[in-house]
């Protein structure tokens, strides 16, 4: 008899065993929903918090938890948050949410369900959190007593400590206002003055050297029609403020045109600018391309307006005296 009784627990232990562990690791695997409390008053907040615990290499879809429960309103929410067990088996995911309501009675927050999938398979298994009650009152009201008015507000006294930054904020903005006021009249009455360098050489000179040496680069040859005419309207208008005085650089052409019309040059000298300046503005502003006449005619043009135009000087009286004597004895 002891001998079938050592024989039948050999025999069954095992099974025993392994059944213990497959119902220990089944209870591992559970979902489940609690509040801090089970009672509020109107307006008043609460804490919902919802876990699912699942193998470690599962992977689980949370459920979708809207703005509401119902009457219940959801106003804030962590983030998700992991653990696992100590043996790494075992996942739990928890999150908890805040929760208020502004009706009173008692509402069911009904079940929360988790799905998850084992690794390795095509079939989803579900986890379902039980149904919690959640009582909300209203705050009671002691009707025996009469009704009061309103208080009126409380008058506070304002003292100069707390006036105190508002009159140095007010000084510091009237000193603001005084010295850009200061600045601004400063600047009117006092124009800055433009200093210009005066050239070592005669202005006729430099700009017939410098139209040279535009030439020679051939740059509306290349399609380079802008910074050709460009070059052009920038050596005559330097030979301008050279010559005249006339701050032509800073001035658009019309304003140049107008400064020399029925003055200072001739009539011819001035038709040369106007075709230099017009086209060059057709160029520059009107993306225009001037044909290969109208870009030598207006190099031409800028070397004959500098001969009509340039300063004669005592040399140049001198070499045409010379001139006319070789011509008398000849």
């Amino acid at each position: 008899m002891r001998i079938a009784n050592q024989i039948s627990l050999k025999i069954f232990l095992p099974a025993l065993i392994a059944c213990a562990v497959n119902s220990f690791g089944q209870s591992a695997i559970h979902a489940w929903a609690k509040t801090d409390t089970t009672a509020i008053r109107i307006g008043e907040q609460f804490h919902l918090d919802i876990s699912a615990a699942i193998p470690s290499d599962a992977k689980l879809t949370f459920p979708g938890i809207g703005d509401s429960i119902h009457k219940l309103e959801i106003v804030g929410r962590s983030a998700i948050d992991t653990s696992k067990s100590q043996d790494g088996s075992v996942a739990t995911y928890h999150q908890s949410l805040t929760v208020t309501c502004f009706d009173s009675g008692f509402w069911v927050i009904e079940p929360f369900t988790f799905y998850f999938t084992k690794k390795g398979s095509a079939v989803s298994d579900s986890l379902t959190t039980e149904a919690l009650l959640m009582q909300v009152q209203t705050i009671p009201v002691d009707t025996t007593k009469e009704i009061k008015d309103i208080k009126p507000p409380v008058d506070v006294p304002f003292t100069f400590k707390e006036a105190l930054p508002y009159i140095l904020g007010g000084l510091a903005a009237i000193a603001l206002i005084w010295f850009i006021v200061y600045q601004l009249k400063k600047r009117k009455h006092k124009p800055q003055e433009v200093v210009r360098k005066i050239p070592d050489r005669p202005a006729h000179e430099i700009a017939i050297e410098s139209l040279k040496q535009l030439q020679e680069q051939k740059l509306w040859q290349q399609g380079f029609y802008k910074e050709y005419h460009s070059g052009v309207t920038d050596i005559l208008r330097t030979y301008i403020e050279h010559r005249f005085s006339v701050l032509a650089m800073e001035m658009p052409s019309d304003d140049t045109l107008s400064h020399f019309r029925n003055k200072l040059i001739t009539p011819e000298a001035y038709e040369k600018l106007r075709y230099i300046l017009q086209l060059a503005d057709m160029v520059k502003f009107a993306k225009g391309i001037p044909l290969g006449t109208e870009n030598e005619l207006s190099m031409q043009h800028a070397f004959d307006f500098i001969a009509l135009t340039k300063q004669v000087t005592k040399e140049d009286f001198n070499h045409t005296a010379e001139s006319e004597v070789k011509e008398v004895l000849s």
